[in-house]
């Protein structure tokens, strides 16, 4: 934590604070019985043990089904003893996973404050304890939406302050993509409570049977897709490493790319397809001999027509990827130019895909700001006057016009510096 910004530290430490604060106002209404301490220890084992099975998401992040057992737990037993549920299964994951004491201590105030507010707001409108019915329907959607309220928020401006990003990047890359999942599982939290009231810890248990199994399903999916993009990451990597004029090339592309994606506001998942395609746009010179792509010194036309196959065998490598197959055209289409002057097929203007033509930008941009066997790099300031002399012939001039205006408020030497940030805050 000693690496933290300043402005972090304090907040960490107020999210702490008023975490304790909630924690003492609720144990003031403290008053449990047999049956609540066997569902304490019921649903304690059941979170801890969903929070130590997540699976990574592409995106960055983590899907459990540990939220749906803080909803039923809300239901069943009101706020105190449902942050004490969290805490417990914070306990468990963080102690598994070893993590600093930090964040454990952040993590924990953060399901306070969510869980706590959330069974406040229950209680509020109207809602009883173990009573599953219609008329407690309002109450459960009121506690639901202000859980995830709260850790969205909580999160965001955590994540803000440490790795310097703007809070709306964070709602982009990590928040957005969680509140479905949050929702989502607030009827299965809701069946929870349900068949927990009706037959016990035995109902719930077998209702989670195939969940775990679906669980495993979805986990080796995404084990098989981060293997194959690895391999195919590797192999982009290899063939700049073959090059010495090329090395880093592909991490340079992306990170300019994505940086582009961003300015222009785009989804995440066409940020994250754009990163994607614009790291492997070279993977199609694995069909094309070392001796051309190491050679040094201008080729000839007929040499020059050989390496302008690569686009077209990088789609047909990428496209048998069902999760990349419908973007592979950025692959594709990275050498085509925005007067129609390109290869393969002579696109021009917006019959290039916007994915191909940020791509364009971001590999053109690179190319001019490294050294290469047949010119010395330009500096950033020049790339730059030459990517603005080529607009509307080489580029969209769209494109230009916000690439030009993020390289003046950002150094090409940070080029790739949130992804840097977001990847380190998901260790």
């Amino acid at each position: 934590m000693k690496d933290y910004p300043f402005s972090a530290k304090v907040y960490i430490w107020i999210i702490v604070i008023v975490a304790s604060i909630l924690l003492w106002f609720l144990s003031h209404d403290i008053s449990y019985n047999w049956e609540t301490i066997t569902g304490f220890i019921f649903f304690a084992i059941l979170a801890a043990i969903t929070d130590s099975l997540p699976v990574s998401l592409p995106r960055g992040g983590r899907v459990t089904v540990t939220v749906a057992v803080a909803y039923a737990s809300i239901v069943l037993f009101g706020p105190l003893v449902s942050v004490c549920i969290m805490i417990f299964a914070n306990l468990i994951s963080e102690l598994l996973s070893k993590s600093q004491l930090y964040k454990f201590t952040f993590n924990c105030a953060q399901f306070i404050l969510a869980t706590g507010t959330a069974g406040l707001v229950y209680q509020y409108l109207g809602g009883e304890n173990y009573a599953v019915s219609f008329n407690n329907l309002i109450p459960y959607l009121g506690a639901a939406v202000c859980y995830i309220t709260v850790n969205a928020i909580a999160f965001s401006i955590a994540f803000s302050l440490v790795n310097g990003v703007s809070i709306y990047v964070v709602w982009l890359s990590h928040i957005r993509w969680a509140i479905p999942n949050m929702l989502l599982l607030a009827p299965l939290g809701l069946l929870m409570a349900k068949l927990y009231t009706y037959t016990g810890p035995m109902g719930v248990i077998l209702f989670f049977a195939p969940l775990l199994l679906a669980r495993y399903i979805f986990k080796s999916y995404m084990d098989t897709r981060e293997v194959y993009l690895n391999t195919l990451e590797a192999l982009a990597s290899a063939l700049d490493a073959k090059d010495k004029y090329t090395k880093g090339h592909s991490d340079r592309v992306a990170g300019y790319a994505v940086e582009l994606a961003r300015q222009l506001k785009l989804r995440e998942d066409q940020v994250e397809a754009v990163n994607h395609m614009a790291f492997l746009h070279d993977i199609g010179k694995i069909g094309i001999s070392d001796e051309l792509l190491t050679r040094v010194g201008r080729l000839d036309v007929s040499e020059f027509d050989k390496i302008k196959l690569h686009p077209v065998i990088g789609e047909h490598i990428l496209k048998e990827l069902n999760y990349l197959g419908s973007y592979t055209h950025f692959v594709r289409s990275h050498h085509e130019k925005y007067d129609g002057s390109g290869y393969p097929d002579g696109l021009k203007g917006r019959e290039i895909p916007l994915g191909a033509r940020i791509i364009t930008l971001a590999d053109s941009f690179d190319a001019m700001t490294t050294d290469r066997s047949y010119r010395a790099k330009m500096t950033p300031e020049e790339a730059l006057e030459e990517v603005k002399r080529c607009s509307g012939t080489h580029f969209d001039p769209e494109l230009v016009e916000a690439f030009v205006a993020l390289r003046s408020e950002k150094p090409a030497e940070q080029t790739g510096a949130f992804l840097e940030a977001a990847s380190a805050a998901e260790k």
